[in-house]
């Protein structure tokens, strides 16, 4: 194939994400500050959800638990990205996806179950721990979340005290459909091999601004400069 990964990228995004009308990730005032909330029993401080992404996250997890509930089998499950807009162009940060069965067997995720109501949880984007708002506010707040979570906090705040993006924020996600064409022509990927299609691409045209971690090389600067990938927009896919 001769079609850059640019053109493969582009064309996703055409097809499936409003950039023109993003959704912010997190509540925020207008100075970028975000909003936030008293959570659990311990009401320890965590950054607010966006109330038109929990919004969206919630239908969008609640056609793939009805699509389960009537056995119709036409949801694989969510894909979603956490991005950044440069002009018009969508910048990927976190790319992944929460299928509609758990890790194993046939019952319903435990991360879209009660997706109306359940905040801690909820497809992944959950306040509590080992969720991505509860560890990313441990990380930002109080200093002992997941590692990963340091990058996303350096990536995104400008400050902690208080909580100051450096940059809107945006989210998107989608029911994957099954059959569905994914990014490269003519392929209709399960959710599990979208992502990582999805996170490959984004690596090579954004090695240093992506956050992923699974599905990327461990030393991504490295591997990145090896390739000539920084800051390069004619990669093309002959290059594998």
């Amino acid at each position: 194939m001769t079609e850059t990964k640019r053109a493969l990228w582009d064309r996703f995004v055409d097809r499936f994400v409003d950039a023109a009308d993003p959704i912010s990730l997190f509540e925020t005032t207008a100075d970028g500050t975000v909003d936030t909330i008293a959570y659990g029993r311990s009401g320890r401080r965590t950054l607010h959800r966006g109330e038109r992404m929990e919004r969206r996250l919630r239908e969008a997890g609640g056609r793939v638990v009805t699509d389960y509930d009537r056995r119709e089998g036409r949801y694989e499950g969510l894909v979603y990205m956490m991005y950044t807009l440069d002009g018009d162009e969508v910048v990927p940060r976190y790319l992944g996806k929460c299928g509609k069965f758990g890790a194993s067997g046939t019952d319903l995720n435990s991360n879209l179950r009660n997706v109306d109501t359940n905040d801690g949880k909820l497809a992944r984007w959950g306040y509590g721990n080992y969720y991505h708002f509860g560890d990313l506010s441990s990380a930002a707040f109080r200093d002992d979340g997941p590692g990963k979570y340091d990058r996303w906090v350096a990536a995104l705040f400008a400050s902690t005290d208080p909580p100051r993006l450096r940059e809107p924020v945006y989210f998107w996600v989608e029911p994957w459909a099954v059959g569905t064409e994914g990014p490269y022509p003519d392929t209709r990927p399960y959710l599990e091999e979208l992502e990582y299609q999805l996170i490959g691409i984004a690596f090579e045209l954004y090695p240093e601004r992506l956050l992923n971690t699974e599905g990327v090389p461990t030393n991504p600067e490295a591997y990145a400069k090896m390739r000539g990938w920084t800051d390069r927009e004619d990669t093309r896919l002959s290059d594998f």
